[in-house]
């Protein structure tokens, strides 16, 4: 068995690199490309994807992992093929709810989802209604501005083509009222409203052959677009030796605008004959940030709202083992990504140095070079059934995400150049149940977010971490600011809980 583990090991080395080569080339030949897992730029440690994560899944509770083991809730909405593999159909109710430590907000999602087959077809949809706390309000605020409301729609439709293949498309649009964790990007303000949606196309192919191998690979296309109507109060500010210097109220509006093409390709085999299950993956995303928002984030942030662009890649390993009614899996994920933004010149010339930029010019020019991981590890344990054929389980799981990056700031204008460099990690553990019977499925999942900024016992106290920060919002542009000091913020705690119902469909 050793020793057979080890061949596919290597075998899936070699593997790995063909995928990867695979989606490097799809990526070409489409322009650019997409993946399952959207990988988008965040420079601060803001936690923002809770929000998004209001599919059902199987794995909640287990960390996530997903690269060696099937979800059956999940997998047709991350590639649309896969709804051809759902063996009897299923309806699920899963309300969700999140919450920020300190007051950050939080919100309360209900989705309704389906997948059904008829034939060699498959079909499904999800429709979810969501309330957003805001973060920042005013004293007596207006009902508006105290809550958000979005809501999210996806249609899958797939067919089965015979000899193990299938093919599948699927579209997905969501109606925006507020982000999570906006209304940390603007310090001071006292009024943040919000409006904007998102929406992506995907196209995916799977094929199924042998014992159980499994290749499956995907395209996509994505857009984000918010726009931000920002509010600051007047105010006296005490100088000494005790002046007084009024500073008016004013307001702004700031777009923040990302397109995204992408590619993803996925492998998985079983290893031997003890229930081991090997996978690899490979991803490539082409992000453009045509219009990036002028953050002010703790006085230390100074964006630029002009243009910037994305290539982000990864590339992992996940490997999974039965043993009786006992299941085991991980993921490891390596998440290279570069990014490159500029500001503008805005008036009709500016001189540097003797020489003179032209209205549209670069003034400023940032360059990101990210080198991002991700490790998940997940159990489960179901009990034998009774004689109602009911099954209980329990799953547990960890998911850590580290984010470092090297920023190189060139100012024209000033003629200087400096390097940043900054990292923080994320953790997030995970427990839950499960009860399983011949007609319907509960699951319950609860995991804690930790966040950086703060001891081990107030982020999170079952689990300790350095800063820590939240993977990108999978149907977010992300935040790429471009820091002119070192990062001081605070990303709290997000605790969500996710109660899951599933009907099956005879």
């Amino acid at each position: 068995m050793q020793r057979t583990l080890l061949h596919h090991i290597r075998d899936a080395h070699h593997a790995l690199t063909a995928i990867v080569g695979l989606a490097l080339l799809m990526s070409v030949s489409v322009s650019v490309a997409i993946d399952a897992q959207t990988i988008t730029p965040r420079t601060v440690p803001v936690q923002m994807s809770q929000q998004f994560d209001i599919i059902p899944s199987d794995r909640a509770a287990m960390g996530g992992v997903s690269i060696a083991l099937n979800d059956a809730l999940l997998d047709p909405f991350v590639n649309p093929a896969k709804a051809t593999r759902v063996k009897s159909g299923m309806i699920s109710v899963a309300p969700y709810f999140h919450s920020q430590s300190d007051a950050r907000g939080g919100g309360r999602t209900l989705p309704l989802s389906g997948i059904a087959t008829s034939g060699p077809w498959a079909f499904g949809g999800l429709f979810a209604t969501q309330q957003l706390d805001r973060t920042q309000l005013t004293f007596n605020a207006p009902l508006s501005e105290r809550t958000a409301s979005n809501q999210y729609i996806t249609g899958i439709l797939a067919r089965s083509l015979g000899r193990g293949f299938a093919v599948g498309a699927s579209a997905y649009l969501a109606s925006l009222e507020a982000e999570q964790g906006v209304d940390q990007l603007y310090s001071g303000s006292d009024r943040i409203l919000q409006n904007g949606s998102a929406a992506d196309a995907r196209v995916g192919v799977t094929r199924t052959w042998g014992n159980e191998r499994n290749f499956e690979a995907m395209l996509l296309h994505s857009r984000f677009d918010m726009t931000h109507d920002v509010h600051w109060a007047g105010f006296n500010r005490w100088s000494p030796p005790n002046i007084l210097t009024p500073v008016a109220e004013r307001s702004e509006q700031n777009r923040d605008h990302t397109t995204m093409w992408g590619a993803h390709t996925e492998y998985s085999r079983p290893v031997g004959t003890d229930g081991w299950k090997l996978g690899v993956l490979g991803t490539v995303n082409r992000l453009s940030h045509p219009k990036i928002p002028d953050y002010r984030i703790l006085d230390v942030i100074t964006v630029p709202r002009d243009p910037g662009n994305t290539w982000a890649y990864n590339a992992g390993i996940g490997m999974s083992r039965t043993i009786g009614n006992a299941t085991f899996g991980f993921d490891v994920v390596l998440e290279p990504m570069f990014s490159s933004t500029w500001a503008e010149a805005a008036s009709d010339t500016v001189t540097v140095r003797g020489a003179k930029i032209l209205k549209g010019g670069h003034t400023v020019d940032n360059t990101f070079r990210f080198s991002n991981s991700l490790m998940r590890f997940g159990f489960e344990r179901m009990a034998p059934p009774t004689d109602s054929a009911t099954h209980f389980g329990v799953q547990a799981g960890l998911d850590v995400y580290s984010t470092r990056y090297r920023l190189g700031q060139t100012d024209l204008v000033r003629d200087s150049r400096r390097v940043q460099n900054e990292h923080w990690m994320e953790w997030t553990p995970s427990i839950g149940f499960k009860l399983r019977s011949a007609g319907y499925e509960i699951r319950y999942a609860l995991s804690a977010t930790c966040g950086g900024g703060g001891t081990c016992i107030s982020t999170c106290p079952f689990v300790c971490g350095d800063n820590v920060t939240v993977a990108a919002a999978p149907s977010s542009g992300g935040v790429i600011a471009a820091p002119t000091a070192a990062l001081r913020l605070d990303g709290g705690r997000v605790t969500t809980q996710r109660l899951t119902f599933s009907l099956r469909i005879r």
